[in-house]
């Protein structure tokens, strides 16, 4: 299906699954980014072609477009194959699976969505519990004569900023806690020269990424191998991917230096209203000082100040040690399986059931991985 077919009245659906063709989508999925119905981070062209690029070798994908008038109103990233079983693509980069649908008609963009994936199940990964895209999508299904059943279901730590960043402080900790990270970053200064920098539009982007992938490679994702040093293909891309952002206006850097050396840096991504913290590296030999919260005081000051935000998604794992203790809101989120039309009930379930064995073997074999690793250790 070309665009000159699917740009009629209605909304119609074309799957796209070479380079060379999401390419030549770049200009419209940038457009639609602009104006998206709800907002999609981890589906803007500048975060998803680069990762597309680097890994569509190893993990082959199929990207559904979705037309209407010869505009580009929906991006929906899934895993290559013909099987019943239709699984959103993701990478070691993604954070969100919410798709980018555009701001008119949002209704009609999911009815072709389900009508292109007629007689499948559809598995969304990391999609918000609730809020308008899961209201939306809720009716859709239900209008499409389908059904949607939660795999799991957790929460993670999430800005929604009232005030100023002042206030917030004051009213986010207690009295305690606020002198306990004045007097760290004092005791710090005291040290040394001490910085707070944050990358500026038109600046160089390389040199803080040198310095993220730099100081990552030094603490604990280096020595677990999950460090983007450790893969040259995440490096790649998250690298085309920030400078992508930064020249469209929605990258964001944080450094803390000490005698001009980095010992914190952090990326971000800011689009419209919302903002998504990204990669974050410290020094683990200034952990005394806590160098990764007061690197997070510095960006949530920013992000409240500067850019005005009502939300921002920490994406971090849920519970994580550090970020829970400071951003107090949550974020809810699932796995989600959806049957559309044309699929039968029983080999819906058969599908769901298939899901979740598998599910339960991974999370039972990463727990005997993580009791060994520990053993080894002791």
């Amino acid at each position: 299906m070309n665009m000159i077919e699917v740009a009629a009245k209605n909304p119609g659906a074309e799957t796209l699954a070479t380079m060379a063709e999401i390419e030549r989508l770049s200009p419209a999925w940038q457009a639609l980014g602009e104006h998206p119905f709800v907002p999609a981070g981890s589906h803007l062209a500048a975060w998803l072609l680069p990762a597309l690029r680097h890994y569509s070798a190893k993990l082959p994908f199929e990207i559904l477009a979705v037309w209407q008038r010869n505009r580009l109103c929906g991006v929906f990233a899934f895993k290559a194959g013909r099987g019943f079983v239709r699984r959103a693509w993701t990478s070691p980069l993604s954070f969100s699976g919410t798709p980018l649908i555009a701001q008119e008609e949002p209704e009609a963009v999911l009815e072709a969505f389900f009508e292109a994936e007629r007689g499948r199940a559809i598995l969304l990964r990391t999609i918000p519990a609730s809020g308008l895209f899961w209201d939306m999508l809720g009716e859709a299904v239900r209008q499409a004569g389908g059904s949607i059943e939660i795999l799991e279901h957790w929460e993670r730590a999430a800005l929604r900023p009232r005030g100023t960043s002042e206030e917030w402080f004051a009213g986010n900790f207690d009295r305690k806690r606020r002198k306990e990270y004045r007097r760290l970053r004092a005791r710090l200064g005291e040290e040394g020269a001490l910085e707070s920098l944050s990358w500026a539009k038109g600046d160089p982007v390389d040199p803080w990424v040198d310095d993220l992938i730099a100081l990552e490679a030094q603490g604990w994702k280096g020595r677990r191998g999950t460090a983007l040093a450790t893969d040259r293909a995440m490096a790649i891309a998250f690298r085309d991917a920030v400078h992508l952002l930064a020249a469209e206006g929605s990258l964001r850097f944080w450094k803390i230096a000490f005698n001009g050396k980095p010992i914190a840096v952090m990326s971000g991504i800011v689009k419209g209203s919302q903002g998504w913290l990204g990669k974050i590296a410290y020094d683990e030999g200034f952990a005394k000082y806590s160098p990764g919260v007061q690197l997070i005081l510095d960006a949530t000051e920013a992000l409240i100040d500067r850019d005005r935000l009502t939300l921002v998604d920490s994406c971090a794992i849920p519970d994580h040690p550090m970020i829970n203790n400071i951003w107090r809101d949550r974020i809810a989120l699932c796995d989600v399986m959806i049957r559309t039309r044309g699929l039968s009930s029983t080999l819906f379930r058969l599908a769901l059931a298939a899901e979740k064995g598998r599910r339960k073997m991974r999370a039972t074999a990463k727990t005997l991985y993580c009791r060994i690793a520990r053993r080894q250790k002791s």
